[in-house]
C-alpha cells in the first residue's frame, strides 16, 4: 500500500504536532490535559471556533484537548456565587469606566447589565438559553464559551475587520472626529437592529445580551478604532488583558492542568491578577485626570502593571 494513500497518509505537521505533545506531557505531571488529549485524538471534543493560532497552542488537538480541560474548571470556578458575583461586579465596573472615559453616562448600560445579570442566575431560564446559544454555534453554557469566546473573542475579531464603510470614514482625514464617532456608533446600532430582527425569543438570553451591546459596542468600537486618546489606550489595555489571560490558561507552564481543582485555582488566580491590572490601570489614569499626583504617567502604576504593560 502506498504511504500516500487517503488511509495511511499523516501530514508532517500532525507528526510533528504528536510528538511535540508527547513530549510536553513527559515534562511533567499534566493528568488532567493527558486524559483529555486522549479524548481529544479520539474525536470526542468539538468547538465553535479553533483558536489554536491565537492561544499559541501547540496544534489543533492540543487547543480541544486543553479546552476541555478549561470547560471543567470554568464549571466548578462559577459553582461559588461568590466568585460569580465578582466577575459580574468586576466586569461591569471595568465597561462602565470605558464608557466614562468616552464621556458619556453609564447609566443605561449598567442597568441592562445587571439585567442580564440577573436574569442569568435564575436557573429557570437556562434550558432556553441553551437552545439560543445552540443556534450560534454555543454548545457548551460555560465562561470559556459564552463570555470569553463568543462574547469578547468574537468582538475583537470584529472590530479587527470592521466594515469597508466604517474604515472609509475612519480614514477620512476630511472629516472631523466628532463626526467619524457618530458614524461608528450609527455603524453599530445599524448592526444590532439587523440582529434584533433574527431573534427567535424576544426576551431571552440574547436580547439581554443585545440591549448591552447597543450601549457598549458603540464606545468600544471607537475606542479601538478611533484616534490615540485615553479611550483609545484604555480600550486597547482591556482587550491585551483579555487575551493574556486567555493565553495564560492555555499554557501548560502557566497553569497547572494536574486536575480540575488545581487548574480552577490557578485560572482563579489568573482571573483575579488580570482584573486587580485593569483596576489599577483605570485608579493611575483617575489620578492623572484630576493632577493629585505630579509624577509621569507611568510612576503612578504598580510594578505589576508595567510588567504588565510590557508582555
Amino acid at each position: 500500500m502506498s504511504i500516500a494513500s487517503n488511509d495511511s497518509f499523516v501530514s508532517a505537521a500532525e507528526l510533528t504536532e504528536h510528538r511535540e505533545l508527547r513530549s510536553v506531557i513527559a515534562l511533567g505531571p499534566h493528568l488532567f490535559y493527558e486524559e483529555a488529549l486522549q479524548m481529544a485524538e479520539d474525536g470526542k471534543i468539538s468547538c465553535r471556533v479553533l483558536r489554536t493560532e491565537m492561544l499559541g497552542c501547540l496544534g489543533d488537538i492540543d487547543f480541544l484537548a486543553k479546552l476541555h480541560c478549561v470547560r471543567q474548571a470554568c464549571q466548578l470556578i462559577l459553582c461559588d456565587r461568590t466568585t460569580r458575583m465578582f466577575l459580574a461586579d468586576t466586569g461591569k465596573k471595568i465597561l462602565s469606566s470605558i464608557i466614562v472615559k468616552a464621556q458619556k453616562s453609564p447609566k443605561r448600560f449598567e442597568e441592562v447589565f445587571e439585567e442580564m445579570i440577573s436574569f442569568v442566575e435564575h436557573t429557570e431560564h437556562w434550558e432556553n438559553t441553551e437552545v439560543e446559544l445552540a443556534t450560534r454555534g454555543v454548545k457548551h453554557l460555560n465562561f470559556y464559551d459564552i463570555v470569553l469566546d463568543f462574547i469578547l473573542m468574537d468582538s475583537f475579531e470584529d472590530l479587527e475587520n470592521p466594515p469597508i464603510s466604517i474604515q472609509n470614514v475612519i480614514n477620512n482625514r476630511w472629516l472631523n472626529s466628532s463626526f467619524k464617532e457618530t458614524a461608528v456608533a450609527s455603524s453599530c446600532w445599524s448592526v444590532m437592529k439587523q440582529k434584533r430582527q433574527h431573534m427567535k425569543v424576544s426576551d431571552g438570553f440574547i436580547a439581554h445580551f443585545y440591549a448591552v451591546c447597543e450601549q457598549i459596542s458603540p464606545v468600544l468600537a471607537w475606542g479601538i478604532l478611533g484616534p490615540k486618546s485615553s479611550l483609545h489606550d484604555f480600550c486597547c489595555f482591556f482587550k491585551d488583558q483579555v487575551q493574556y489571560f486567555l493565553k495564560d490558561i492555555f499554557d501548560l507552564d502557566k497553569v497547572r492542568y494536574s486536575s480540575v481543582e488545581t487548574l480552577a485555582e490557578d485560572m482563579l488566580h489568573l482571573l483575579h491578577r488580570r482584573s486587580e491590572l485593569l483596576l489599577a490601570y483605570l485608579g493611575a489614569d483617575s489620578l492623572r485626570q484630576a493632577n493629585i499626583c505630579s509624577a509621569p504617567p507611568m510612576q503612578l502604576l504598580p510594578s505589576a502593571l508595567l510588567e504588565a504593560r510590557v508582555q
